[in-house]
């Protein structure tokens, strides 16, 4: 009806305007004429005001999800516009409710994830904690805020948190550590903390970094059950394997022994070995495992250390026509207990030797690395075997995992060797590597920190041939 009333009144001040052009005199006439038109302006600029304020109030309610009301007296352009807007208000009203699920589900998750999640700003306060971390630092009420040695009472938590923040950017990755909780907290638990540092945000009060704490008490407690059960049948069953052993040492000696008595003395003579070594893996294995390894660290000429160890393996080698050859500067040296290392690299000479056809070579190389302040050295151990692959190379270093046991068919081994070493290197704050493919060999990297500063020396080379 509004418009309808606008439309008269402009229609009827145009006529005025109309009938004052024949009847009165000119400049009067003039005056209406301006007036009239003066009129219809002002009611087009009202109209135009009342459809814009119309517009703005139909973008704000879309922009809350609704849809804009039409009102009557509005003009075609209008009334399509404002259609439009209230289909943008649909797609935003869908956003707004899976944005509103999205954050549900996750909080549901959140809250009922049986890990421990802890998020922190960069002033490592306490942005929010999920119900097992309040359980698992037994703290209660409102944690939001507080300080996050206030929450955990541990330092080594707080330690790994703080290296989490000096770590932040794009692409910082988590690390983790198993840490002890003691009384303080309420029980004594063994949790591991993995702690990923987030990209720095724009306000103190941003999530910072992220904590999940999961409870490994129980595993723990299996874990040191197992060892002291796989050390002390190790421990009983060396004295009766020393026996059986030595028992076939003398009958294989006997001269006029039967053959078949003699085959099989043999075959027990072999077999009593490799239950030997097998025990004496797993009694090194619980005791580096447990912790109660101790080493005798001193400077170790890496040349010297790697002729010795291809003089072991010489026997074995010649008896599969491989050839062993040790390259090594004469003025390496790394710091650690020699016989420990010797273990290490008898290991994996030993395994190159097993998985390498006859006539092949393998190769032991040492040179000085960048690792550190002080530098190190890496040894490689070059084989030109089966290989491994990509699969089995996540796992060779897991205690009794063989490689594709159709592959190793015949090849003797306890699958503990891998894993000693691994552990022995740890010990010695180095690491192993490996890069290998199926029938192309493997390559064994050892990196361990250097005794010294070393300059490039002569090379020593000792190749134990095939007799």
């Amino acid at each position: 009806m509004r418009h309808r009333r606008s439309f008269l009144l402009a229609s009827a001040l145009a006529c005025a305007s109309a009938a004052a052009v024949l009847v009165l005199p000119e400049p009067a006439s003039a005056a209406v004429v301006a007036a009239g038109a003066g009129a219809l302006v002002l009611l087009a600029a009202r109209r135009r005001r009342r459809e814009l304020a119309e517009l703005e109030k139909g973008v704000e309610r879309a922009s809350e999800g609704e849809r804009p009301r039409l009102p009557e007296a509005v003009s075609a352009e209008t009334e399509a516009l404002l259609v439009s807007i209230g289909g943008l208000a649909d797609v935003v009203a869908r956003q707004r409710k899976g944005s509103e699920t999205a954050r549900l589900l996750a909080r549901t998750v959140v809250e009922q994830v049986p890990a421990g999640l802890l998020v922190v700003d960069a002033r490592l306060r306490v942005l929010d904690a999920n119900p097992a971390a309040r359980r698992l630092f037994r703290a209660g009420g409102r944690v939001a805020g507080a300080a996050l040695v206030d929450l955990v009472r541990n330092p080594a938590v707080v330690r790994l948190f703080e290296a989490g923040l000096a770590r932040r950017g794009r692409d910082a990755a988590a690390e983790s550590a198993t840490v002890r909780l003691d009384a303080e907290v309420g029980l004594e638990r063994t949790v591991e903390v993995t702690v990923r540092p987030l990209e720095p945000g724009s306000a103190p009060d941003d999530p910072a970094a992220v904590g999940v704490v999961r409870d490994v008490t129980e595993q723990e407690r299996t874990e040191e059950l197992r060892r002291r059960f796989v050390a002390d049948v190790s421990h009983e069953l060396r004295t009766p394997l020393a026996s059986v052993r030595a028992a076939a040492e003398t009958l294989a000696g006997e001269e006029e022994l039967p053959e078949t008595l003699r085959r099989l003395s043999e075959i027990v003579l072999r077999q009593s070995a490799e239950m030997e070594e097998l025990v004496s893996d797993l009694i090194d294995l619980s005791q580096i495992e447990s912790g109660s390894v101790s080493l005798s660290m001193e400077a170790v000429t890496v040349s010297s250390l790697l002729a010795d160890v291809g003089r072991d393996v010489a026997r074995a080698a010649a008896a599969k026509d491989v050839t062993v050859a040790v390259e090594a500067p004469t003025g390496l040296s790394v710091r650690g207990d020699r016989r420990r290392l010797s273990q290490v690299f008898r290991n994996l000479l030993d395994n190159a030797v097993k998985f390498s056809p006859g006539g092949a070579r393998v190769d032991v190389l040492a040179e000085p690395v960048g690792l550190g302040p002080g530098g190190g050295v890496a040894v490689h151990v070059v084989d030109r075997g089966i290989g491994i692959s990509r699969a089995d190379q996540e796992r060779i270093f897991q205690r009794f995992y063989r490689a594709d046991p159709s592959r190793n068919r015949g090849v003797p081994g306890t699958g503990l060797g891998l894993a000693i070493v691994k552990h022995l290197l740890i010990l010695h704050g180095g690491e192993v590597r490996v890069d290998s493919a199926p029938g192309s060999g493997s390559r064994f990297t050892v990196i361990l920190p250097a005794a010294e500063a070393t300059a490039a020396g002569a090379t020593a080379v000792a190749a134990q041939e095939p007799r």
